[in-house]
């Protein structure tokens, strides 16, 4: 059996969830490869009996670029895949997303995960809510996906199809409508746009490299940045001089509103046995976002 695991990760919490996965189908396969998204060979996919596929969720549902993977795939009637992602507060519409743009083209999909995971935004106060996952369990739960979704493979390959799994229904009635109008055409008119203070950038190259839609050419004059963008927001993130730069006054204060909604989430997935806390909610100080932070920390790291 010849099973391919492509990993789409930022921060690492989605290629852990990754390699608990592999971990097993391989106990069980003997064969189970785990590659970045920007080494997949299309060509190649037909040849595997077994295909996952993991990222990390943005605005309730799979990263632009990950879709469009989905929109350039050739057809591969019959073929199974998976899906597994990482998520902070809200999974919203991926699973479901992602299984219908699959079965377009003609792929079978056998079966989902996803798993909270420590994610903010640069306007979003750090810790955050889903600090300290993925935890042990989180990542025992995904060796156990990975145990049976090995096995419902194997199953079905001999015709029986009973261990196929649609993902759950969505719990939050507010997603679909955000998650609608997240689009990319929205985001390029709506969100801040960045820019780069060629005065404090060293030229270091870490968000160029990082950007997974190739968007940042730091040695351009003047430099490009969020051409592409997905609006990750990652390369404000690392920028150890941080400067990557804009006016985040707007986005700031969208924070509180938007943790009522998580947090309300978060205590409904709590009530199901979906999540645990690992921080205090009532902490979360919307004073203080993460971009604040990184520049408070530079100023102190440079006296």
């Amino acid at each position: 059996m010849k099973v391919l695991i492509i990993c789409f990760s930022q921060t690492g919490n989605t290629r852990k969830v990754a390699e608990c996965i592999q971990e097993w189908i391989k106990e069980v396969t003997d064969s189970c490869e785990l590659i970045r998204l920007e080494d997949v060979n299309k060509a190649a996919l037909a040849g595997y009996d077994l295909v996952g596929i993991g990222f990390p969720v943005f605005y309730y549902k799979e990263p632009f670029h990950i879709s469009d993977f989905i929109e350039t795939l050739p057809l591969l009637r019959g073929k199974q895949w998976f899906v597994f992602c990482s998520h902070g507060s809200v999974l919203g519409m991926t699973l479901i997303s992602m299984t219908e743009r699959l079965e377009e083209k003609g792929i079978t999909v056998i079966g989902s995960h996803h798993t909270y995971a420590d994610a903010s935004l640069p306007f979003y106060p750090y810790p955050t809510v889903t600090t300290g996952h993925p935890d042990d369990q989180d990542l025992q739960e995904a060796v156990e996906f990975g145990k049976s979704i090995a096995a419902c493979s194997m199953t079905v390959a001999k015709g029986n199809t009973d261990c196929i799994k649609r993902p759950a229904p969505i719990t939050e009635d507010w997603v679909p409508e955000q998650s609608a109008l997240l689009t990319q055409e929205f985001m390029d008119k709506a969100f801040p746009r960045l820019s780069i203070n060629t005065e404090t950038c060293t030229q270091c190259g870490e968000c160029q490299d990082a950007c997974p839609v190739d968007g940042i050419d730091i040695e351009a004059e003047p430099p490009r940045i969020q051409d592409l963008c997905i609006y990750c927001w990652n390369c404000a993130k690392i920028c150890p001089t941080c400067s990557i730069e804009t006016d985040w006054t707007a986005m700031d204060g969208l924070a509180p509103s938007q943790y009522e909604k998580y947090i309300k989430a978060l205590n409904d997935a709590e009530a199901r046995g979906e999540f645990r806390w690992r921080v205090d909610p009532d902490s979360m100080n919307y004073d203080d976002p993460l971009h604040k932070q990184r520049e408070r920390q530079l100023k102190e790291d440079k006296k």
